[in-house]
């Protein structure tokens, strides 16, 4: 990933020395708000406690009124108010509470970055639908998950275990959402782990020749060879979260398809947890635990049929 052209990137680079990784200096800012939290005492309520991590952070949140909820697609906005508040983060009551907990968690992180002024963010969990996404958005996810489930108390309520078994739980915890919560169990554990979103559908080349062939005309019959070739749907991975055990060669590239073998095809069309055993398409084919289930959030460009779904893998010990 490129962490040197976004500017509020480099402004984070220069605030916290030119060695730093960016990865590691949010990370790092994430954990020290939580220190600075834990000076008051722990709120049992998780969206209570956001309210006090924001206000550290010279932010207030409040929810929209009625008439922006009705046309806002964002689960919140972040907009920069006048010192000596730094802002002001407005949610969307309609949207599910574990999303609206992660968009305020992600609109906190913003505030990392010193260059971030210029208007409102939100939340994309690392926009599914770009290639490389957005890589301070990326990076405001992953602060926004140490800040709404923070490492050493995820690891405890988590216990020793790992599966898709346990996110019920501690989303409800965490006030996370299930999604994020997947995304936190490969992220937090102490081996080789990897979580993401894959959604069913065409690759880009592929979407190009169909919509090419929809605005032309046929002036011949195709050749039986175009036919055989036609494209097809697959699922193909949108987003990515490994736990620092993993390499480079742990990543799945952006758009990557699974074999037809893989569970994934069955979990998309119900709603039970599927299992297995079986290698991400990556570069090192290692066979690992294998979890997929239909995401409960379905985008609106997902498939009718085979729905977005979500993974959870790990190494076989």
């Amino acid at each position: 990933m490129n962490l040197t052209g976004n500017p509020d990137i480099i402004s984070l680079i220069r605030a916290t020395g030119e060695l730093v990784d960016p990865r590691s200096a949010v990370i790092h800012q994430a954990r020290q708000l939580n220190t600075e939290y834990r000076a008051f005492g722990n709120q049992l309520v998780p969206f209570e406690r956001l309210k006090i991590l924001a206000s550290l952070r010279g932010l207030d949140i409040t929810e929209m009124d009625a008439q922006r909820s009705s046309r806002e697609r964002r689960d919140a906005v972040l907009v920069p108010g006048a010192r000596p508040k730094r802002g002001l983060i407005l949610y969307n009551p309609s949207r599910q509470r574990g999303r609206i907990a992660f968009s305020v968690a992600h609109e906190i992180a913003h505030t990392f970055f010193p260059n971030s002024v210029s208007g409102a963010r939100f939340r994309t969990m690392c926009d599914p639908d770009s290639r490389e996404g957005n890589e301070l958005e990326r990076l405001c996810d992953l602060a926004a998950s140490e800040i709404l489930m923070p490492f050493e108390d995820f690891l405890k309520e988590r216990g020793e275990t790992i599966g898709l078994q346990l996110v019920e739980r501690l989303s409800t915890i965490f006030g996370s959402s299930y999604e994020s919560t997947v995304f936190r169990l490969a992220t937090s554990h102490p081996g080789q782990a990897a979580a993401g979103l894959l959604r069913y559908r065409f690759d880009k080349a592929d979407q190009r020749t169909l919509l090419i062939s929809d605005c032309q005309n046929e002036l011949f019959e195709p050749p039986s060879s175009h036919i055989s070739n036609s494209p097809s749907k697959k699922y193909r991975r949108q987003s990515f979260y490994s736990s620092e055990q993993c390499g480079p060669e742990h990543m799945i590239p952006w758009n990557k398809s699974f074999d037809a073998s893989s569970c994934v095809y069955i979990a998309g069309r119900c709603t039970a947890v599927q299992r297995s055993i079986e290698a991400l398409p990556n570069r090192i084919n290692l066979c690992g635990n294998f979890e997929a289930v239909r995401a409960p959030y379905q985008r609106e460009r997902a498939d009718s049929v085979f729905g977005d779904v979500l993974f959870l893998w790990w190494k076989l010990d």
